[in-house]
């Protein structure tokens, strides 16, 4: 079950292992094993060939995809629940533990420190071990501590146990990853942008459940029944497969094979002919590939857009029940323990709702004008909207500026999330999402205390600092120096002897000659980087 090494069945490049091989027999076992390292199977000495990228390409759209597709949502719907549960339950426990509004601003900030320690480990985890591993320990992890919670006897506990969830929490990005492995480019943003509805359901669906449970059960029945959903989840992927992009770059080509034969039933496809292979060995889950030539501009982008993304985000979801709050504690003389009313919650729904507008602007856009471009739109209409939040207007223009800002943060998180899963090879896929992630946490552990503790004191302070921060994301967006945008997904760097970063793309054609001496072996084994296809790279 672990992806560690190379398969015994397969060398790299496809080559089937033979022990007794009499072109090999009067060479050293050194020599040997760099001149095979040196070698990949061209069309002329094994036939035709095809790459994970290929079969992908010649999959299309089907089934399989849709079984992958709903597992995936549902994880994500039910950590929208574990995220919309947060403002939905700071008013209720600072009243019953007379909380101040810091130690409100904890009980977000705990789960946030959760995910952001755990991100960086589980995502070089999912590059290792294979990202359906991963998945299995965070679903286990959510629902298992997320139903603990309900039994918190003391605010102390609720902080322990809250932390623990964002433990498992830290891990969802691989479910972004395994879904965005198996769908053709063609299709691969429409996909996953329209993943943006189940994290809408989850949160309206959270908003409806406190709205039926509170009133009449209390907050811990809540917490007990939200954590229903990714139990069910966690269940569900023993019926979807591991990457075959992971199988095939941990060598595990056969596995790698039966996988994509068995989507092709299912989705009444063809494979294209020939056998499986790969790009040369490389390591997984490298992190100074992050912080290559190539990629360290977009890497160092990447962190401050997941950062804007989240604190800009959740700021909204927190701010959405304070700012309601806030509103109903003029009307009363006890101003820290103050209840959303029914009238509160329908404005959250509707307001969460507008996450769904987030769909036609990423599918308008993102294929339109670009990843950059539109990732640039999506931050500067955050910026206006939640600037407009401080303005003194009635109960529905407020519900409308809530709305709009949920619909274009929402298309924001879509576009990191794209743009993320697109940019880094498969080799560091899940590292590069896990890390970028990490910022994202740090972000949401900061917004709390902007949204909770500082918007309690200035609303103009909270939501100026919020649009001048997602001003800053937008000028970043547009700076992005590679474009995504009908570009393979790479499987891989390799760095050549002249210091060149040279990226691999599974579609590539690799070839490569037969060294007749180890010292041979190592020059063409530096040369096999050299492939085609850099469209993508600028």
């Amino acid at each position: 079950m672990q992806y560690v090494v190379s398969s015994p069945r397969h060398r790299a490049g496809g080559i089937p292992i033979s022990n007794g091989d009499s072109n090999n027999s009067n060479h050293h076992s050194n020599d040997n094993q760099d001149t095979d390292e040196a070698l990949t199977v061209t069309d002329t000495d094994e036939g035709k060939t095809y790459t994970v990228e290929d079969a992908v390409e010649s999959l299309s759209l089907g089934w399989f995809q849709v079984k992958l597709f709903v597992v995936g949502k549902v994880i994500t719907a039910a950590d929208a629940m574990e995220m919309m549960m947060l403002a939905v339950l700071s008013p209720l426990v600072r009243c019953e533990w007379a909380l101040e509004d810091y130690q409100v601003a904890l009980i977000t900030t705990a789960v946030f420190i959760g995910m952001g320690v755990s991100a960086p480990p589980l995502g070089i985890v999912g590059d290792k071990y294979g990202r359906k591993v991963v998945l299995v320990m965070v679903t286990l992890c959510i629902g298992y501590f997320g139903f603990l919670t309900t039994f918190a006897p003391t605010y102390g506990w609720m902080l322990v146990l809250r932390c623990l969830v964002g433990v498992g929490m830290g891990g969802s990005p691989q479910g972004f990853s395994l879904n965005a492995e198996y769908i053709p480019s063609k299709y691969r943003a429409k996909v996953l942008i329209f993943g943006t509805v189940f994290w809408t359901l989850g949160s309206v669906f959270e908003i409806g459940l406190a709205m039926l449970v509170v009133p009449e059960l209390g907050w811990r029945w809540l917490l007990a029944l939200s954590a229903i959903p990714v139990l069910l989840a966690a269940a569900g992927l023993a019926f979807i497969p591991e990457s075959a992009r992971f199988l095939a770059a941990a060598g595990y080509l056969d596995d790698a094979q039966q996988v994509l034969i068995d989507a092709a039933k299912l989705n009444r496809s063809v494979l294209p002919e020939g056998k499986l292979v790969k790009s040369p060995e490389v390591p997984l889950g490298r992190p100074k590939d992050l912080l290559s030539r190539e990629y360290l501009r977009s890497t160092l982008q990447i962190w401050v857009l997941w950062f804007g993304v989240a604190f800009t985000y959740y700021g909204m979801v927190l701010a959405s029940a304070e700012v309601l709050r806030l509103r109903n504690a003029e009307k009363s003389e006890h101003c820290s323990c103050v209840y959303l009313t029914t009238e509160d919650y329908a404005t959250m729904l509707v307001s969460s709702l507008g996450e769904l507008l987030s769909l036609p602007i990423n599918f308008f856009l993102i294929d339109w004008l670009g990843r950059r471009i539109s990732g640039g739109l999506c931050y500067l209409g955050t910026a206006i909207f939640f600037t407009l939040i401080q303005l003194d207007v009635n109960l529905t223009t407020l519900t409308v500026l809530m709305f709009f800002v949920r619909a274009f943060s929402s298309a924001s998180f879509n576009f990191v999330y794209i743009y993320s899963s697109e940019l880094y090879p498969t080799s560091i896929r899940t590292l590069g999402m896990g890390i970028a992630s990490a910022w994202a946490r740090v972000g949401a552990m900061l917004t709390p205390f902007v949204a909770q503790v500082l918007l309690a004191h200035s609303i103009p302070m909270a939501t100026w600092t919020y649009g001048i921060l997602c001003l800053a994301c937008a000028a970043c967006c547009f700076l992005l120096p590679i474009e995504t945008k009908g570009r393979a997904l790479p499987q891989s760097l390799s760095v050549e002897p002249n210091g060149d970063v040279i990226e691999m793309n599974e579609g590539s054609p690799i070839s490569v000659r037969r060294a007749d001496t180890a010292e041979q072996a190592s020059e063409d084994d530096a040369r096999v980087s050299t492939v085609s296809g850099r469209e993508g790279l600028r």
